[in-house]
């Protein structure tokens, strides 16, 4: 049977008269569980983490950084100074290669080997990387040396730290004959690169004559520090 237009229009008062009440208790019921939701994060965010310390003394005032136990804070300075040794090492690598060739290419010429243009060639190449040895080495140094950590063993240490402390000591011995010969042949690099600047200066009396009593010298630390960085195999640190 048709609705007339009075029943259409109770419909629709009752229709709207039910969104007036589900509406709002939808609202209600959702605003509940956001506010369980954020209640329960809190919550969860207040309790500890497994194994982390809950006392303030864990974190340095304004550090950022947690606290280290002696033999942690001693393994991490022993680092520093074994890596910062390995990195003049590094470098002496490279501007010892570079004094070699510098060496040999008299050599060779001498020998003939090679043409006085080839050896005059292999001397600009030489030279100009020399510069930089010189600066990078130079660097290098100083990092090292301002390094004050120790490998020593630690009282109290865990088996892991001491264990490492040994390995880093192992290495930082092995590093001493290795950075001695590099000292002495980068030594012997670096005072013939100053020596070229003076001659391009004309503050050199007779060059060529400095120059053959270099060469003539220059073996005996090259081949010292091929030697020691022949023998040179420690453990990782």
């Amino acid at each position: 049977m048709a609705r007339g237009p009075r029943a259409k229009r109770a419909a629709r008062r009752g229709r709207r008269a039910w969104l007036l009440i589900a509406i709002p208790l939808v609202m209600l019921v959702a605003g509940m569980l956001i506010f369980l939701g954020i209640s329960r994060r809190d919550e969860l965010a207040r309790l500890p983490i497994p194994g982390a310390s809950t006392t303030s003394a864990s974190r340095p005032s304004g550090s950022g950084q947690p606290d280290e136990s002696p033999g942690a804070a001693a393994l991490r300075t022993c680092r520093a100074k074994v890596e910062a040794a390995d990195k003049v090492l590094a470098t002496a690598r490279t501007g010892m290669k570079d004094w070699s060739d510098h060496i040999q290419a008299q050599t060779d010429m001498n020998a003939g080997k090679i043409t006085t243009k080839e050896m005059d060639d292999i001397f600009d190449r030489t030279r100009k990387a020399g510069e930089e040895d010189e600066k990078q080495y130079s660097a290098a140094v100083k990092g090292y040396e301002h390094q004050r950590g120790s490998c020593s063993e630690v009282s109290g240490a865990s088996a892991e730290v001491t264990e490492r402390l040994t390995r880093c000591a192992e290495r930082g011995r092995a590093q001493r004959p290795v950075l001695a010969a590099a000292k002495d042949g980068m030594g012997d690099w670096t005072k013939h690169l100053g020596e070229m600047r003076r001659s391009d200066q004309g503050k050199i009396h007779n060059p060529q004559a400095k120059w053959l009593a270099t060469w003539r010298a220059a073996p005996k630390n090259i081949n010292a520090y091929r030697k020691a960085a022949d023998k040179f195999s420690p453990p990782d640190c």
